[in-house]
């Protein structure tokens, strides 16, 4: 259940909880693997996940400091990201996807590997009866050594590379029409821009001599895609 705190969201908070973030996700990575080495698999696992989350979390706050924090409606969005679990897996892995040594097959793997992490915290922690009504889920089953030690590796790559990022970059300073994309479901904007319609959208803006490609998506959502209307 995601919690609903009125708390209000400014840099100086931001900041601090990148910070707070960053330092439990160290915690748990350790703690991940020391696990691993006494061979606590399902455990190690289940830490190595909350390890991933919190470095999601911290990437979070950091962007979150270059979006309009007096709009009330940006900050809710920014407090609902901080409680969804899949947003802050992908969330750890966005500083790694930007840096230099990353290459497609390495990509490939991890977003392989977040297939099966994202539904794997229930698995490695608790016993439960299967769909099928007859067999049990049991953790040190479940888990194999080999996903713990990919699971475990994928986290120290996820903390050391958003670290690194957070260190050496400043927040990029998010626009209106970047703000208000904020609001809009990333598969509501993957359907939207695979439609020829956007594109000569689109191609008519930079035409006119407005090439935001934020502006344009943000625009055309609201003046075509949610209205159910056809530009061309």
């Amino acid at each position: 259940m995601r919690k609903r705190r009125g708390y209000v969201l400014t840099v100086e908070l931001l900041d601090a909880y990148q910070n707070a973030a960053l330092a439990n996700a160290r915690e748990l990575l350790a703690e991940a693997q020391l696990l691993m080495s006494g061979k606590h698999h399902a455990r190690a696992y289940a830490l190595a996940l909350a390890c991933i989350e919190e470095t999601g979390k911290a990437y979070l706050a950091f962007d979150a400091r270059g979006r309009n924090l007096n709009d009330d409606a940006v900050c809710t969005k920014v407090k609902e990201k901080f409680e969804d679990h899949s947003g802050k897996i992908v969330s750890a892995f966005r500083a790694w996807s930007m840096s230099a040594d990353v290459s497609k097959e390495t990509l490939r793997i991890a977003v392989g590997l977040v297939t099966d992490i994202r539904d794997g915290r229930e698995r490695s922690l608790y016993v439960d009866v299967n769909e099928d009504g007859r067999c049990l889920s049991v953790p040190s089953d479940m888990v194999r050594p080999t996903a713990a030690t990919d699971c475990v590796k994928l986290a120290a790559l996820c903390l050391h590379h958003t670290e690194s990022y957070v260190e050496k970059n400043v927040p990029p300073q998010r626009t209106l029409y970047q703000d208000k994309l904020l609001h809009v479901e990333t598969s509501t904007l993957k359907s939207m821009v695979g439609k020829t319609d956007f594109w000569e959208y689109y191609v008519d803006q930079c035409n006119k001599g407005e090439t935001d490609l934020y502006r344009a998506m943000a625009t055309y959502h609201d003046a075509y895609y949610q209205r159910k209307k056809q530009y061309g």
